[in-house]
């Protein structure tokens, strides 16, 4: 049997013969034949979305990674209608402020579980996770990141000014850290320096964390300040282990808010260009 067959497997006591999985193949590697077969050269094309195995009612479709027992049941109770989703989304809200209390390690897992199945491109899942679960570690992480932007003032004064980046130096110089605002907990997302599908990937795998935090009763920022001292800066690279040809292409810091937002402020019009 060539590895063209073995791609997929097909109980065919199960399949209906309903099409689905043919239809749901994202690369068109499937097609039927008396039961759905694997085209040739899909052994190298197929991403191991689980597209297949996913859609298929019966269970018959199994794939070279993954079967129907390897794949949670979805439960359509648990999808919440659109009204719950709307004002979910428009709540988010980037938290400045944190009382300290601790992140539990249980609740960082929880979050970088879900990010798992956040979109990325070609289902490649090169994202590597750094987690600073330490205050003192994390202060110095914001302290670092001061000394890179003053570093970046002297060498590169009109990016200094365009970023604004006296506004966070003249902050930290006064006692208020603007960079990490007093989160106990860093969590960055590197992928090998070249990787084409790493920044999005990253920038949603972290959007998707923030999008869950607050049902943890957590709260979430971007920190583009740290992310980007962490792509150059050896000393920060060094404090948060990155690995050799890696870099940051996403960071955000998490801990319990201080404060509650009421409110949803108000935001631009939909600026839409219909064709």
């Amino acid at each position: 049997m060539t590895p063209e067959e073995k791609i997929i497997e097909v109980d065919e006591c199960l399949c209906i013969g309903c099409g689905s999985c043919i239809r749901a193949c994202p690369g068109g590697l499937i097609t039927k034949n008396d039961f759905p077969v694997s085209i040739a050269n899909s052994w190298d094309l197929c991403i191991d979305c689980g597209h297949c195995v996913a859609i298929c009612p019966t269970g018959a479709m199994r794939q070279r990674s993954m079967g129907p027992e390897d794949c949670e049941p979805i439960d359509i109770h648990l999808i919440p209608q659109w009204d719950r989703v709307r004002q979910y989304l428009k709540t988010r809200r980037s938290i400045r402020g944190y009382v300290q209390r601790p992140v539990e390690k249980e609740q960082v897992m929880e979050l970088l579980d879900v990010a798992r199945w956040a979109p990325n491109g070609a289902n490649r899942q090169v994202i590597r996770w750094i987690v600073v679960n330490d205050p003192a570690k994390v202060r110095k992480a914001a302290e670092m990141t001061i000394d890179w932007m003053k570093i970046v003032k002297e060498k590169n004064p009109a990016l200094y000014a365009e970023a604004n980046l006296e506004v966070f130096v003249s902050a930290w110089d006064g006692g208020k850290d603007r960079i990490a605002r007093g989160a106990p907990c860093i969590i960055m997302a590197s992928a090998p320096k070249d990787e084409r599908t790493a920044p999005p990937a990253a920038m949603i795998a972290i959007h998707q964390i923030q999008l869950a935090a607050p049902a943890l009763g957590l709260g979430t920022t971007f920190t583009g300040s740290i992310n980007t001292a962490g792509q150059s800066y050896p000393p920060l690279l060094q404090l948060l282990g990155i690995s050799e040809g890696h870099i940051p292409h996403g960071t955000c810091v998490i801990g319990y808010p201080a404060e509650t937002y009421l409110r949803i402020p108000k935001k631009k019009p939909v600026d839409v260009n219909w064709r």
